[in-house]
């Protein structure tokens, strides 16, 4: 299943997700430095990402990522 197949689609999930404004997120921004990021919802987004997707992204994997190009490409690449 490839929901997030464009960047633009995952960054507005990602938006929609974290409870971030329109236009917040950028493919070049930080996971860790977004204004709602925490560990909790790190979590909650691995367990949306693998209900959406069918792919099983891991803690390991998303502590891999450090943009959000990073994890789209991670998951594009799954």
């Amino acid at each position: 299943m490839r929901k997030f197949e464009l960047l633009t689609d995952f960054i507005q999930f990602l938006e929609s997700e974290l409870l971030l404004d329109k236009g917040e997120v950028q493919a070049t921004s930080q996971l860790r430095q977004l204004r709602t990021w925490s560990s909790l919802n790190a979590l909650i987004l691995i367990s949306r990402i693998n209900d959406e997707t069918a792919i099983v992204l891991t803690a390991s994997d998303l502590a891999k990522c450090i943009t959000v190009k990073d994890l789209h490409q991670h998951l594009s690449n799954q």
